[in-house]
């Protein structure tokens, strides 16, 4: 019996011995000349634990205070570095955009998109695709006046969808999504769809909450691969693949009736440009990125960037609404003042609606719709303000550090519109409100976004009053972080205006 309880405490102390001598040899084989990262970094873990059951913007503004405006951490094997503030922001993105351009090699998104499309793609093919979409967006009028119309007709149809609540209390999440999807879609597919579509209003949903789910797990599954075969699927990895495949399914069956019905010379929307494209390259001899596969990806970044952040925005400001109705009857009063109620406002009326202009500013810096943005990555190995980034490491780059700054905004936590306003009551925009990013990888349906914004909830301001659901506690002001943060769905009443 002795002898057995000898083996046993042999057996652990070799075995905590062996745990101690490889977590020497892992923290000592870590590089030193990096940006400093929380020690002890785990083997297998990396700083993962320190993550678990935090809120992250707040463990990283702790880490900024602790490591400056540069800092690394471990998420299991693969190097995190993360860049705050607006100077070091602008220097990596704006100064030199050249190298910080890339998106990080990964699993999940090779899985998903096999290095195609235009969020997550990297050097000449990103390069060559988001200038062919820039180029398309605006062959449609994407971000100009003219393109005004087609966002007012959805605020009219969003305006009825409201209305036909009938003052009772409702989730807004899936009608806002559908009229704002639907003005990206007029220039993708050169149509709207209707509401009782129900295979586009499903394709939607997936959307939504595979983009929720992808933003929760993908970092996990990219530094941890093994955790997709898990049985039973515990993190969704499969199903966000599955929603993935039907959402390709989808858009291949849009894509081939356009092939069906495609004539030369008479581009009728952004498919139509592409399949242009693509027979023109074909014809010219040269070996080209413009294939099926690239379009189909391509289709559904472009559904992300003018579909998810407009609906969250609009989400956020609702529900603050109800938490600050001062603020709700200030905007309503302006609107009331300058439009009437015998017309929607338009782009003409915005100049003059300085109040709620700042009202959306102020919603998008309080509650940023990417804190983090989507990871970067270094075309090469370099050094930046004393640093060696290595290539292969992904960079986040904390947006909320900058718009949640004291230095340049006063008391960053204070929902206070004001502080855009000079004192002829005109817009004035700090340079450090960027929502949206800045560089090269700046989200390139800014311009259509802040439009939309503008249209869709000066229409609603305009018709509505917004209430909280009777008998129900306020909803909570947390939201929820996923590729875009969003909040958590919530009751409202629309009280129409009489």
């Amino acid at each position: 019996m002795f002898e057995v309880l000898l083996y046993s405490v042999n057996v652990t102390t070799a075995f905590v011995f062996f745990l101690v001598f490889l977590m020497i040899y892992y923290i000592t084989k870590l590089p030193n000349d990096i940006p400093p990262f929380p020690k002890p970094v785990l083997p297998i873990f990396g700083n993962l634990l320190s993550l678990v059951n935090k809120d992250v913007l707040e463990y990283f503004r702790k880490l900024r205070s602790q490591y400056g405006d540069i800092y690394s951490f471990y998420m299991g094997s693969q190097l995190m570095i993360v860049i705050n503030g607006y100077s070091a922001i602008k220097e990596a993105l704006v100064q030199n955009g050249r190298f910080f351009s890339d998106r990080p090699r990964n699993l999940l998104s090779e899985t998903l998109n096999e290095n195609n499309g235009i969020i997550f793609t990297s050097g000449d093919k990103w390069k060559e695709h988001r200038r062919f979409a820039l180029n398309a967006l605006h062959e449609f009028g994407f971000g100009r006046s003219s393109f005004e119309q087609n966002i007012l007709e959805e605020a009219q149809e969003l305006v009825k969808r409201f209305e036909e609540q009938n003052d009772q209390p409702f989730q807004t999440k899936g009608i806002v999504n559908m009229c704002v999807v639907n003005v990206i879609s007029q220039i993708l597919f050169g149509k709207r769809f209707t509401h009782t579509d129900n295979d586009f209003r499903d394709n939607m949903v997936k959307l939504d909450k595979g983009a929720t789910l992808l933003g929760n797990v993908s970092v996990l599954v990219n530094c941890f691969p093994f955790l997709q075969y898990f049985p039973g699927d515990p993190l969704n990895i499969r199903y966000v693949k599955e929603i993935s495949k039907q959402m390709k399914e989808w858009q291949e069956s849009v894509f081939q009736e356009h092939k069906n019905s495609f004539k030369e010379g008479s581009a009728r929307d952004y498919i139509d440009l592409y399949i242009s494209m693509a027979h023109r390259k074909k014809q010219e001899g040269k070996l080209s990125t413009f294939t099926d596969k690239q379009l189909n990806i391509s289709i559904g970044d472009l559904f992300i960037a003018g579909n998810l952040t407009t609906t969250a925005c609009i989400h956020w400001t609702l529900l603050h609404f109800l938490h600050f109705p001062e603020i709700q009857k200030k905007c309503f009063e302006d609107i009331d003042q300058v439009v009437g109620r015998k017309r929607l406002p338009q782009l003409k009326d915005r100049e003059h609606l300085s109040y709620l202009e700042a009202t959306i500013m102020e919603i998008m810096r309080v509650y940023p719709l990417s804190p983090l943005s989507l990871p970067h990555a270094v075309s090469k190995e370099i050094r930046f303000r004393g640093y060696r980034i290595p290539k292969g490491a992904a960079i986040l780059i904390n947006l909320a550090s900058v718009l949640h700054d004291p230095s340049t905004f006063k008391d960053p936590d204070v929902f206070r519109p004001e502080r855009y306003l000079d004192a002829d009551g005109h817009i004035s925009k700090p340079e450090e409100h960027i929502p949206f990013s800045i560089g090269r990888r700046a989200c390139i349906g800014e311009n259509v976004a802040r439009m939309e914004l503008f249209l869709f909830l000066a229409a609603l301001i305009q018709k509505f009053e917004f209430l909280p659901a009777e008998g129900q506690r306020l909803p909570v002001r947390t939201g929820i972080l996923g590729i875009i943060h969003s909040p958590v769905p919530f009751m409202i009443r629309a009280v129409r205006r009489h």
